[in-house]
């Protein structure tokens, strides 16, 4: 085996680097997998700290659906902001933010549950 692996090189090392590439994923999978089928992490109150994806993925909807109750465009580009610094440059307060974002969550978990 030992001299496969010399002789080979190349081979034996972009072999281990997709294994190890795989497990990777395979064990960011089973975590997400793991961490958001807790009952718990479902339609929780919406708080300051959390972020749009994080609201998302918690009330199971689109994250357009949470762009547009917040008012603003989700392009994957930057770094993620929490509600509380989306209500400091639109110059709103984290409760009208909040409110907003509520009525368009139950408008949409309604329309989807319809």
């Amino acid at each position: 085996m030992t001299s496969f692996i010399k002789k080979h090189a190349i081979l034996s090392i972009s072999f281990a680097a997709t294994g190890l590439l795989t497990l990777f994923f395979l064990v960011r999978f089973l975590v997400s997998t793991v961490v958001w089928s807790d009952p718990g992490l479902q339609d929780q109150e919406i708080a300051g700290w959390m972020t749009p994806r994080y609201i998302a993925r918690s009330w199971q909807v689109e994250p357009d659906v949470v762009a547009s109750g917040l008012g603003i465009v989700m392009d994957g580009t930057g770094r993620r902001a929490t509600l509380e610094e989306i209500s400091v440059a639109q110059g709103r307060s984290i409760d009208d933010l909040i409110a907003d974002l509520d009525a368009a969550l139950t408008t949409a978990k309604g329309t989807r549950n319809d």
